[in-house]
């Protein structure tokens, strides 16, 4: 039996690497994209690296190429790219709003026309948002901004992919609350860290596994009749 291909974009931060080691590598072949590879192209196993920068042109002719020189057909596809600038209506610039735009929606958005060719007959998209789509938050103007336009995005995709009779594409959104990991565990253990866990009804900040395992059922065919929603993983965060 062929494997099915999952193409992981961010899959270097603390939710890729846990997801990458749920997938059973004697059914799926993995193609993680991420700026943290050292070299552009780098092979274990069952998995593939690609170091990219999805909002470079030429990167993603890069990509384009690898998939059409490898004859990939993508079953699966994961979208965790994000940056989160620490900005508010006083302090964002310019610079900072576009950046946040390009990297969390619109390189997505474009990418996704191009590589759309090499799309199976039946395909299975999650985009990662954040509970700062769907609540506000201090200091995220652009990024909370940004990920409620992607939590849209999926919604404006999952109709519009109706009109090709051809596929089956399935889109859905998960957006997490916070995820304790090594680079914010001062913070979490900080005052300010326990301001944001008194906050959660449930006193609990998420683990990486938390999201991967909604991720995973979203890919999987007992989602099948999920389409275009946004499912919340905050331990009631965003319920109050």
């Amino acid at each position: 039996m062929d494997k099915k291909h999952v193409l992981i974009f961010g899959s270097e931060g603390y939710i890729g690497l846990d997801l990458q080691k749920r997938f059973d590598l004697e059914k799926y072949s993995l193609i993680c994209i991420d700026q943290k590879p050292q070299d552009q192209v780098q092979k274990e196993s069952n998995k593939v690296y690609l170091q990219l920068d999805i909002t470079s042109e030429e990167d993603q002719k890069f990509l384009i190429s690898y998939l059409e020189r490898e004859n990939i057909e993508i079953h699966y596809l994961v979208y965790l790219v994000g940056i989160n600038t620490m900005d508010n209506f006083f302090t964002i610039t310019d610079e900072n709003w576009d950046k946040t735009f390009q990297t969390n929606i619109k390189s997505f958005v474009f990418l996704l026309k191009k590589i759309y060719h090499f799309f199976a007959k039946k395909v299975a998209i999650v985009t990662v948002a954040s509970q700062n789509g769907v609540v506000a938050h201090e200091d995220r103007i652009a990024y909370g901004t940004s990920k409620a336009a992607l939590i849209h995005l999926t919604k404006n995709l999952s109709i519009d992919f109706l009109k090709d009779k051809s596929r089956d594409i399935k889109v859905n959104c998960v957006s997490p609350s916070y995820v304790k990991n090594e680079s914010n565990q001062t913070l979490l253990n900080s005052h300010q860290g326990r301001t944001y866990l008194n906050r959660i009804p449930y006193r609990k900040f998420l683990e990486a596994k938390d999201v991967s395992n909604v991720i995973l059922f979203l890919l999987s065919e007992k989602s099948d009749a999920i389409r275009g929603q946004n499912i919340v993983v905050d331990y009631g965060y965003t319920i109050i």
